[in-house]
């Protein structure tokens, strides 16, 4: 059975394969991030109202990256892997970054930010934080994935055959990121936007292998 065909949910009773591993995590990170987030009252002013909501879409689109790789749609999973990073470091610019005149100016439509400088602005904070590069890198692989591009399209192509070719390392690798921006995104919902910190110290005991922020940030999807 090629990768293309595999089901990621019929795997009962068979040794999980990374892949396995990734998507059953990032489904399972996706019902956490649920029970802890969905309804919770947040304190009412314009930074947490449009921060989590910023938040909030990053962690449909996890969700959503998840239905699509148990429909085998592979291609627009990894489309959505873009919005997931760009809604956590939204909220995060909004929520701990930006000054009352950017929001406002945002909230009005006058102003945005790009992922890469987004993204930059969160690597400043950590002196373990990735180069310049990393983060260009980084930036560049996710447009390709969402638009189109030819690190995209070169994970398609084959000599022989019509159809997909991801790998196994290359949705795993999606999906692990995925899940683990969602656990960061459920984090500041409850811990920041809606300030209930001490439900956050517990949201925080239960993610396993959980590593800050920086950590991930310069992390090679093709590594």
């Amino acid at each position: 059975m090629t990768f293309a065909d595999a089901d990621p949910s019929d795997v009962a009773g068979a040794i999980l394969t990374p892949f396995d591993q990734a998507y059953r995590h990032a489904k399972d990170t996706a019902a956490w991030a649920m029970t802890h987030v969905q309804g919770r009252s947040l304190q009412p002013t314009i930074s947490n109202r449009l921060a989590g909501a910023a938040y909030g879409l990053a962690l449909e689109h996890q969700r959503s990256m998840t239905v699509l790789v148990e429909a085998k749609a592979y291609g627009s999973a990894l489309t959505l892997l873009r919005p997931v990073v760009e809604g956590f470091a939204l909220g995060y610019w909004l929520l701990y970054q930006a000054s009352e005149a950017q929001i406002i100016a945002f909230a009005e439509g006058k102003s945005t930010l790009t992922l890469d400088v987004l993204l930059r602005r969160i690597a400043d904070e950590h002196t373990a934080g990735p180069e310049k590069g990393q983060l260009q890198k980084l930036v560049k692989w996710l447009n390709s994935m969402t638009h189109g591009g030819v690190e995209h399209l070169v994970m398609r192509q084959s000599k022989s055959t019509v159809g997909p070719q991801y790998t196994i390392e290359d949705m795993a690798s999606a999906l692990s990121i995925g899940a683990w921006v969602a656990k960061m995104a459920a984090l500041d919902i409850v811990g920041g936007v809606v300030g209930d910190v001490e439900r956050a110290t517990q949201m925080l005991s239960e993610v396993d292998g959980f590593r800050p922020v920086h950590a991930y940030l310069g992390l090679s999807p093709t590594a």
